[in-house]
């Protein structure tokens, strides 16, 4: 069986994909390595204790602000996130901080985590759970996982 030549418009058109095809792989493997230490990760704080993580790796916290831990001494902020598995990660906060932080509420912390301490830059407090939808609070009732009223 012999095999036919493969004719010149085709052969410019295989050419081309091939160059498209290197291109957009070399973006996407330059764009991925210049993100690589801008990246932060999600993590609760039960998620924190299983994880070796470096101390210059900037990550964020998400829980509950727990009840009777946020204390201000001389313009720095203390307090503790907390988990569904109640298991928590003290956070130092030297900015103000956002008018929704309330204790028992959802917050989200940024930061760089040193010595079991989150020495946190951002400090983000989620909106109250009414706003959520019904449907959404209806299951979270169902699975025991619901802290509103």
């Amino acid at each position: 069986m012999k095999f036919q030549k493969i004719n010149s418009r085709l052969k410019t058109r295989l050419i081309f994909f091939i160059i498209i095809f290197v291109c957009f792989s070399s973006a996407i493997y330059l764009i991925s390595y210049a993100l690589k230490d801008k990246i932060s990760f999600f993590y609760s704080p039960s998620e924190m204790q299983a994880l070796d993580i470096d101390d210059k790796q900037l990550i964020r916290v998400g829980g509950l602000l727990k009840e009777n831990s946020l204390r201000l001494e001389n313009t720095v902020w203390y307090f503790d996130i907390i988990d569904e598995q109640e298991i928590s990660v003290a956070v130092i906060f030297e900015k103000t901080l956002p008018n929704l932080v309330e204790e028992n509420k959802g917050i989200i912390v940024e930061g760089i985590y040193k010595n079991n301490i989150l020495i946190a830059n951002t400090v983000l407090a989620k909106h109250d759970e009414n706003y959520m939808p019904q449907s959404t609070i209806d299951k979270m009732k169902s699975e025991g996982i619901w802290r509103g009223d």
